[in-house]
Parts: C-alpha cells; structure tokens; sequence
C-alpha cells in the first residue's frame, strides 16, 4: 500500500474516532469543577472515616446528617457498603469533632480516621 493510502486510511480512522468519542469527551470535560469553585476549597481537606455499626441507609442518613451538621463540613459523603464516610471540610474542623459526630448519630456507631 502506498504512502497516501495509509495517509488516508488513517484520517479516516481518526474522524471515525472522534465522531464516536467526541460526545463522551466533550460531556466529561463539562462535568469538571469550575476555577472559582475549585478555589474556593483550596482551604479544604478530604477526611476519611471507618464508621461502624451502620446496617441500613437509615444509618447511613443518620450518620451523614450528624456530621453535615459539624461547623466547617461543606460536603459528607456516606458510603454504606464500605462502612465508611467522606468528609470535605476546613482545615480547622478536628478529627475528634468528626468522630464524635458520629457518636452522637446513635450509640450504636463507631468512627475512626483512616486514609483516604
């Protein structure tokens, strides 16, 4: 096959590949998070907790709603299949105020600070 042939052939590949992963690309480069938005967190950390003791997504929204309530939380995610909590806060927010939040979502949980 000549030069020109395989010029081609790949020009096509490459619109053929673009007509079906732009769509894809282009929504993912949407969903990103805005500058502003990202500097707004840049005083944020991500605090992972191991929570135990939920058994149900009441738990799990128990749980979340006690530790939204902590001053400083700006986001709680609650993840009851692994037993564990992510929290975005202030650098300021302390551990131990966290870990007590859960405490008070029910006697029955548990919480410790654990990687990411």
């Amino acid at each position: 096959m000549r030069t020109g042939n395989w010029n081609t052939l790949a020009m096509v590949a490459g619109v053929i590949a673009l007509a079906i992963g732009g769509p894809w690309l282009a929504g993912q480069l949407k969903s990103l998070p805005h500058q502003e938005s990202l500097a707004a967190r840049a005083g944020q950390r991500v605090v992972a907790l191991e929570v135990g003791g939920m058994t149900c997504a009441g738990c799990a929204a128990k749980v979340s709603g006690e530790l939204s309530r902590v001053a400083g939380v700006s986001a709680v995610d609650v993840r009851l299949r692994q037993q564990r909590a992510f929290v975005v806060c202030d650098r300021a927010v302390s551990d131990t105020s966290l870990v007590a939040a859960v405490h008070r979502a029910g006697p029955g949980f548990l919480a410790a600070v654990s990687a990411p």
